[in-house]
């Protein structure tokens, strides 16, 4: 039976968003970008941001797509906007590669806060079309 591999969107989104931290501001040019849900952080650390992979499905074995939704955390509110508006924007100047596709607006960028999570975050949905890259 022939199986369809396509890489792991969490990782290959992240890797992407490492790649263009350091074209942020200076302020945030040294973001880390985890795969994380929720960051171990306490108030004080460097903001951060994380990947997680919502729901995926698609045209199996052609294509798969999947729900991404990117968090930017950081102790204050208007800080973890402003991070995650620079993620947003890098992610729609994804021009597409040898595995993503193409990379799509879902929901814009919307701060919220946590209660059983004392850290402000604002967060913002992708969609994400990947090609498969091999077969096992």
């Amino acid at each position: 039976m022939l199986s369809v591999l396509f890489p792991d969107v969490e990782d290959l989104v992240a890797d992407y968003l490492r790649s263009r931290v350091p074209d942020f501001p200076a302020e945030w040019a040294g973001t880390p970008v985890f795969t994380d849900s929720l960051p171990d952080r306490v108030a004080g650390d460097d903001p951060t941001l994380t990947v997680r992979c919502e729901e995926s499905g698609g045209n199996y074995p052609i294509t798969q797509q999947s729900l991404l939704r990117v968090f930017a955390w950081a102790d204050d509110r208007d800080d973890t906007k402003a991070l995650a508006h620079l993620a947003h924007a890098a992610l729609l100047e994804h021009v597409g590669d040898a595995e993503i596709v193409s990379v799509r607006q879902v929901e814009g960028v919307v701060p919220g806060f946590d209660p059983e999570v004392p850290e402000p975050h604002s967060s913002f949905a992708v969609l994400v079309t990947q090609r498969p890259t091999g077969s096992g």
